[in-house]
This record gives structure tokens, C-alpha cells and sequence, in this order.
């Protein structure tokens, strides 16, 4: 039998809807006929149960040596990864597969939950490099914090880096900002990157992404619904892009601080349902 530790990786590589198939699978069991439709339920079942049970599986972890030993030498704010829930959940009697998928899942929802590091991730290519660049500089002036893949050179060294930008467009940024051009549209690695910040915006159900356009470019219809807004470089300079992504940040930032206030009132006054 393949151990936990083994899998973990596998399920690290696997977008969100795969992941949450998988994760129904393990604990459904698979009598089905994995046609379309039982992916879509089983997909739909992990989601439901990790809204309800996810805070339950992370407490139950806390309790466990695995965690304890690794909370000891843990930085401040710092997040279990998936490999140390895993090993926790093994700990607690999980079989290796439920352990290894749970673990990725639980790590996911919790980094979507409690880790928002960068207010704007940027997405290009090298077409449009110097402009970017120009944005980023223009926006961190503003005191925004931006994720520019050109400066993890160094911490990604050694890394899967579209495995660690994924972790960035799908989880921790408030914003994502591709420049989308015919050559953006052609790059294996702009690509995976849109993909996964369009997958993160049907769970987030916000405008998450804010697509800027490269001079004339079009995008078609199945990759950016024709009804989305968006912004072309030709009519913005870098300072007054830079100007639109901090009203934007402190909009949706104002937007989930009253959503959370709201959330609570209504939980404390005992009328929710």
C-alpha cells in the first residue's frame, strides 16, 4: 500500500475542483461510475463537508502529537502545511489516501480562510515587463503590498514555482491582476496561472480578478465573459492604474470587514439560520 507521505505530493499538483472530487471520493467510497455527474456530486459533497466539518477536523488535529511537535517550532502566523495535517490525521486512524487528500483540502481552506498576504498578485509576460514593473513600483508607493513573480527568485529557488503560484492566484492575495495579451494567452505558465485565479473567483463569488488588457488585445468569450469590466494599458498610465488598484483593495477590504461584522452580529444575537 502507497503511504500518506507519498500521496501528499500528488494531491499538492491538483486543482481545486480535482482535489475536492478526490477528497469526495475518499470519503464516499467509489462505487460509481465516475461519470461527469458523480464528479459533480462528489465535488459538491467535499465542499459541503468542509464547510461544516472543517473547523472540527483542524481542532481535532491540534490535539495530536504530529501538530504539537510541529506548533513548537512553528514562526508566528504560520499555517500547517499539508503534510503535517496529513501526518496528523494519519496519527488519528485515517487511512493514507483519506489522509493524504484531507490534509491538501484542509491546508487550502485554511490558507483561503486566514491568509490574504498580498493586497494585488500581477500576472504578464514580457511584453508588457517594463509597464508592469512601472505598476508595481507605482502601487507599493501607495503602501500596497504586491506579489511580482520577478522578485522570488531566491525563495522559490529549488521550487515547483507553478505549484508556489498557485498557493499566491488562488489563496493569498485580496487581488489578482493579469495583463492579458495573444502572447499571455500562449504561455503555458500565464495560462495555469489565470486558470486557477478564474477557478478561486467562482468560489469567491467577488470580482477577484481584475483583467487589464495589453493596447488592443481581445480575449475570447471562453476564457473572460464578455460582460466582465476591464481596463486596457493604452488608457492608464502606471501611476493612475496603480491610483485604481488601492480604491479597489480598500473597497473590497471595507466590503469583508462589514460582511464579518455582520456575519457575527447575526450569529450572536441567535436568529441566524
Amino acid at each position: 500500500m502507497i503511504a500518506w507521505a507519498d500521496l501528499v505530493p500528488q494531491y499538492e499538483n491538483s486543482s481545486d475542483d480535482a482535489l475536492h472530487t478526490a477528497l469526495g471520493a475518499a470519503l464516499l467510497g467509489e462505487g460509481l461510475g465516475v461519470s461527469p455527474t458523480d464528479r459533480a456530486r462528489l465535488g459538491r459533497f467535499a465542499k459541503s463537508w468542509l464547510a461544516n466539518k472543517g473547523d472540527e477536523m483542524i481542532q481535532r488535529i491540534k490535539a495530536t502529537d504530529t501538530y504539537r511537535i510541529w506548533a513548537e517550532t512553528a514562526g508566528p502566523g504560520q499555517l500547517a502545511e499539508n503534510g503535517v495535517l496529513a501526518g496528523a490525521l494519519h496519527e488519528q486512524g485515517s487511512d493514507d489516501r483519506v489522509a493524504a487528500v484531507l490534509g491538501e483540502a484542509l491546508a487550502r481552506d485554511t490558507a483561503a480562510k486566514h491568509t490574504r498576504s498580498y493586497d494585488v498578485a500581477v500576472s504578464f509576460t514580457d511584453e508588457v515587463g517594463e509597464y508592469v514593473r512601472s505598476v508595481v513600483e507605482a502601487a507599493r508607493t501607495l503602501g500596497l503590498v504586491v506579489f511580482f513573480e520577478p522578485d522570488m527568485t531566491f525563495e522559490w529557488w529549488g521550487r515547483n514555482f507553478l505549484v508556489e503560484g498557485r498557493k499566491v492566484y488562488g489563496q493569498r492575495a485580496w487581488h489578482f491582476v493579469p495583463f492579458l495579451s495573444p502572447a499571455y494567452l500562449a504561455a503555458a505558465h500565464a495560462r495555469d496561472a489565470f486558470a486557477t485565479a478564474i477557478e478561486a473567483a467562482t468560489r469567491r463569488n467577488d470580482d477577484y480578478v481584475l483583467p487589464v488588457l495589453v493596447d488592443q488585445s481581445e480575449v475570447p468569450a471562453e476564457l473572460l465573459n464578455p460582460a466582465t469590466g476591464f481596463l486596457r494599458t493604452k488608457d492608464h498610465t502606471p501611476a493612475e492604474l496603480a491610483a485604481h488598484l488601492l480604491a479597489k483593495v480598500r473597497r473590497t477590504k471595507a466590503d469583508d470587514t462589514a460582511a464579518r461584522d455582520f456575519g457575527t452580529a447575526v450569529r450572536n444575537s441567535g436568529t441566524g439560520t
